[in-house]
């Protein structure tokens, strides 16, 4: 009776222990794949025009450089990545940016890009639209989706420059 109750003990922790593994791996697997497509979509970014960058990667279609729907927009798909059930676009990721629909603002109250902030070098924060004039560009590339464990999300934050184009 001892050694039936021990072996049970031992194999249910076995199977507990298999079974976290799993989805400690399947947790892993996701997160790579989201941190890959995060960084990935960032690098894109970083070899486009800065100038285009708001226009390409903004909300607002009407503004694309070659005609309305012809940018990838601030929406994307990870492939092996489910969106989450309540998300009525079915794409896991979004761009964020400083904008107020096709508009650049300082103004906006976005912690997770630090703004309020000046963008456009002048020692002001107002609240005009920055289209045409940004010198710096905070950027969220958040992935959310539905994975092992439940919901998930990621976030990367970058900053792009117009210095920095200018240097290459």
């Amino acid at each position: 009776m001892i050694s039936l109750t021990v072996l049970t003990a031992a194999v249910y922790l076995l199977s507990s222990t298999i079974t976290a593994t799993m989805t400690h791996t399947s947790k892993r697997k996701e997160r790579t794949l989201a941190m890959e497509a995060a960084m990935n979509l960032l690098e894109a970014m970083r070899a486009e025009p800065f100038r285009e960058l708001a226009v390409k990667y903004n909300a607002w279609t009407k503004d694309d450089p070659l005609g309305t729907g012809t940018a990838p927009g601030h929406r994307f798909d990870v492939p092996g990545l489910e969106p989450l059930p309540n998300n009525p676009s079915g794409m896991v990721g979004t761009i964020i940016l400083p904008t107020d629909r096709e508009k650049i603002r300082e103004d906006l109250a976005m912690p997770e890009l630090g703004l309020p902030r000046d963008l456009n070098g002048d020692f002001l924060i107002d609240n005009r639209d920055h289209m045409l004039d940004y010198m710096i560009l905070p950027v969220v590339v958040r992935i959310e989706w539905q994975g092992a464990a439940g919901a998930s999300e990621l976030e990367v934050t970058s900053m792009f420059s117009a210095i920095q184009k200018d240097l290459r």
